[in-house]
């Protein structure tokens, strides 16, 4: 499994960062490997909502995944997870805590690639990828919460 945790402090409310980033049809604002969410309407998702989401990561890799949102707790923590067809599986976890400033943000990304040849790719070259786009997704969600 490969883990990807990232942190900002972002100046906005726990309340309302979480109900931001919580709605997947958002991700695509800031998140570019977000190409398009169907199966849910724009709200913030809780524990039991499933959607799809077709993604592009790692300069390139076109992913088809179905999510389930498994927990959560406004203000304070989103889990979900996803699997492809492949077998891949991806966990996405949000957590949120009040500061002077607004809010620090954590992400994780966990994420196992279940074919062999896959894995040793992204071991070697996609890993890397992976983490540098999430780090300017997250710095392009705490530019957006400057300049709204």
């Amino acid at each position: 499994m490969t883990q990807l945790r990232q942190s900002l402090e972002i100046a906005a409310t726990p309340a309302a960062l979480f109900d931001y980033v919580t709605r997947p049809l958002r991700w695509k604002e800031w998140h570019h490997s977000s190409l398009e969410v169907r199966g849910v309407q724009d709200e913030s998702l809780v524990a039991g909502r499933r959607f799809e989401e077709s993604v592009v990561a790692a300069g390139g890799l076109k992913r088809e995944l179905t999510w389930l949102v498994e927990e959560s707790h406004p203000g304070k923590r989103w889990r979900a997870s996803a699997y492809m067809a492949d077998g891949s599986t991806v966990r996405l976890c949000y957590e949120f805590e009040a500061t002077a400033a607004g809010t620090q943000f954590t992400r994780t990304l966990d994420y196992t690639v279940a074919p062999v040849l896959l894995r040793l790719i992204n071991r070697f070259f996609l890993q890397g990828k992976v983490e540098k786009e999430s780090e300017a997704a997250l710095q392009r969600l705490g530019a957006r919460f400057q300049t709204s």
